[in-house]
């Protein structure tokens, strides 16, 4: 397995971003925490504010959100609640950036996190951008454009600095910068082999809400020279897309499990993956509705019709070569398992096999998953 200097140095990001974070706060800078991609941070770093992500990844937490939260509801929901809630009695411990948010900014995506923003609420200081779900008329733009300037608003309260179009601009053009840098890095992901395995490049995808965007350029800089200077060898083995629900971080079980039996993952079709920089923000337009038409394009299965993803599912499984997909599900995530329909019928055109697999956050379902995949692997072989 290749070592990547970069990679290893993640690992001790955590603390290191704590005490950052710890330190803003002190000398008066607001965090935000979010969950999902329809945020623009563009409005919170041009508001002066810190962001950080809330999605929990874990199993430990679940259990503390079931005492709230009905059990057939998505783990990543009920991971993040449990870990916003717990109050240490249960003898859990959450991370730590859980509970040092000032403020929680939402969106009205699935019903369970819709209706899990209300509990939320009593919790933590919580603002819900209204999310219109058939993003292609004229009347969805207009009015996701009046959320974000009442986002806008909302920021400018929290921290009492005006949003100016100048600093928008600012902050647009360093996230384009970002997106450029992740756009690099899966090109090199078209070789065949590739010079870097999925699992590797998941653990910088799963940090990219979590450290600042300082940090994160450096780490992108960092792998993609590391990456850049691999000439890879060895046999061919079955490329591999993953589609579907966002892997969070802590949750690396499928990607793992696909690796481990002679897969190697190209690409990711997923929040955590390509859906999250793959669109620029048009820098020559004015800052709120070129984010404003950038962000609702985001094809999350929330929005109603959805073709959109099942195109760019198609166009990645085109441009990375993928042999074969597998479309990954959490338990009970209804958006994302009826659009499986849709899509393995799509895919079965093209002539692309797909796996489906449906899971939790637990570890009973390995052995039962590696032999699926391992069957999977070896019709593509």
């Amino acid at each position: 397995m290749q070592y990547f200097k970069s990679l290893e140095d993640l690992k001790n990001s955590y603390s290191m971003r704590i005490c950052q974070i710890a330190d803003e706060r002190k000398s008066g800078k607001k965090l935000v925490g979010t969950f999902c991609l329809f945020v623009p941070d563009e409005i919170i770093f041009a508001a002066g504010a810190d962001r950080i992500i809330l999605c929990g990844g874990k199993n430990d937490t679940v259990s503390i959100a079931e005492q709230y939260l009905p059990r057939n509801i998505c783990p990543l929901v009920k991971s993040s609640f449990g870990s916003i809630v717990n109050d240490g009695r249960s003898g859990i411990r959450s991370c730590s950036h859980f509970s040092m948010v000032d403020m929680i900014i939402a969106e009205n995506t699935c019903d369970s996190k819709k209706k899990m923003y209300e509990l939320l609420g009593d919790y933590v200081p919580t603002y819900v951008i209204d999310l219109p779900q058939r993003p292609d008329s004229p009347e969805a733009l207009n009015y996701f454009l009046g959320e974000l300037e009442k986002f806008k608003g909302a920021m400018e309260q929290l921290t009492g600095n005006k949003v100016t179009t100048e600093r928008l601009k600012e902050e647009i053009r360093s996230s384009n910068e970002t997106r450029h840098m992740f756009h690099r890095l899966y090109e090199l992901r078209k070789q065949d082999p590739p010079p870097i395995n999925g699992v590797d490049l998941l653990k910088i995808l799963q940090k990219q809400y979590f450290l600042s965007t300082d940090e994160l350029k450096k780490s992108l800089r960092m792998l993609i020279d590391e990456v850049e200077i691999i000439r890879p060898e060895g046999t061919h083995k079955p490329r591999i897309m993953i589609s579907g629900c966002p892997m969070s971080g802590g949750n690396t079980k499928v990607p793992e499990i696909i690796e481990s039996r002679g897969g190697i993952i190209v690409a990711e079709e997923s929040c955590t993956g390509t859906r999250s920089f793959w669109d620029m923000v048009d820098e020559d337009k004015e800052p709120m509705l070129a984010l404003a038409e950038r962000y609702i394009k985001i094809p999350c299965s929330c929005m109603s019709p959805n073709d959109r993803r099942v195109d760019n599912i198609l166009e990645l499984a085109r441009d990375f070569k993928v042999e074969g997909v597998v479309y990954y599900t959490l338990q009970f995530c209804h958006g994302y398992n009826i659009e499986k329909h849709k899509v393995q019928q799509a895919l079965k055109k093209a002539g692309i096999p797909m796996l489906f697999i449906e899971t939790d956050y637990s570890n009973s379902d390995i052995e039962q998953i590696g032999l699926r995949v391992d069957a999977f692997m070896e019709m593509l072989s």
